[in-house]
């Protein structure tokens, strides 16, 4: 971090920033957002906003830098709190003219704040892809409309409350975690097309993401977490199985046959997945199934038992069973209200 870029961005005003600097250029893309691409005399990638009308910012970086990079949170009076998840790379946390970095370690949801008092920095070290969102929200209109629209008892304000005012002066860091990893693979499948449709599906998805951080910080901090072991190295397996069951959702995916080809143990194939998704493997192989199901019901011409078939079940009877479960109509409903809002489209 020595030789880090002395020239220093400001995250909240980042693209009027970037827009003067030579590293990169700015183009503004067909769905809204601001992008920002790394020129190649300093390395290569982008950086992205959006921002939604419920004052929710996303900032997604995708890069890999020839030089380390500082981004400067300048102090804020609206009291805006950060939530990060970084994917791939290396990045430190500190607070300005503070000696103590804090590392930000990949697949961990880690939150910090910007007030009148003092600023944050965030160091993205060089050499490694560096593939990380940020959200920001401001605290107290956020707090404000959760007691609001949710109309909270006092108990569980309180204790949201108490949380957010640890985060004006703390840096947290929770356990490791991939329901984070997960949805942000979901959002990448959105097909972002500018209409209404899309971009309230993109919101509601961030809004998800964002809600995911909040109750993992609540639950740590008031020590409601399970303590697991769980190594890193661990991590990346169980990331790497899930996403073999979520890519595959047709194979057979028995835990001997994912403890073969990934040399993992049962034991902490059952605990990752635990520690990870809060369910068995099973149960999230019948989650992926099912959802690859419903996938298939709205975007393709498949009859219901091929599609049973296509996704890995072998009882048509089973699936219905399930499927009614989850959400709360059997497929041939499903299939025949998807076909009646169709017809009403295109009569309109």
């Amino acid at each position: 971090m020595k030789n880090a870029m002395k020239d220093i961005i400001n995250s909240d005003s980042l693209l009027n920033a970037l827009s003067k600097k030579e590293e990169f250029t700015k183009s503004i893309t067909e769905d809204g957002s601001t992008q920002f691409k790394l020129l190649s005399d300093f390395g290569h990638g982008k950086i992205e906003q959006i921002k939604f009308s419920n004052d929710l910012r996303v900032i997604n970086f995708d890069l890999k830098l020839k030089e380390d990079l500082i981004i400067e949170i300048p102090t804020s009076s609206t009291n805006t709190l950060y939530f990060a998840y970084t994917l791939n790379g290396v990045s430190y946390h500190s607070y300005a003219n503070s000696e103590r970095y804090s590392k930000i370690n990949e697949l961990k949801s880690v939150a910090f704040s910007s007030n009148d008092s003092h600023k944050n920095l965030i160091i993205i070290e060089k050499g490694h892809q560096f593939t990380c969102q940020i959200l920001s929200i401001s605290i107290d209109k956020y707090f404000e409309n959760f007691k609001n629209q949710f109309n909270s008892e006092e108990k569980n304000s309180n204790g949201l409350n108490s949380v957010f005012e640890h985060l004006k002066s703390n840096f947290f860091e929770c356990a490791y975690d991939l329901n984070i990893a997960n949805e942000l693979r979901s959002i990448e499948k959105i097909d972002i097309d500018g209409c209404v449709t899309s971009n309230l599906q993109l919101q509601s998805r961030y809004q998800l993401v964002l809600a995911i951080h909040i109750d993992h910080i609540y639950n740590a901090y008031h020590n409601k977490g399970e303590d697991l072991d769980i190594s890193k190295s661990d991590i990346k397996k169980i990331r790497a199985i899930s996403n073999h069951i979520t890519d595959n959702p047709g194979l057979n995916h028995s835990q001997d046959n994912l403890c073969s080809q990934f040399f993992v143990s049962q034991s902490k194939l059952q605990a990752g997945f635990k520690a990870i998704h809060d369910m068995t493997v099973s149960n999230f192989t019948r989650n992926v199934r099912l959802e690859k199901s419903e996938e298939l019901l709205c975007n393709s011409d498949l009859n219901i038992s091929e599609i049973v078939y296509t996704v890995g079940f072998t009882s048509r009877s089973y699936f219905s069973k399930i499927f009614k479960m989850k959400y709360g109509c059997n497929p041939t409903s499903f299939k025949k209200h998807l076909k009646s809002k169709q017809l009403v489209t295109v009569i309109h």
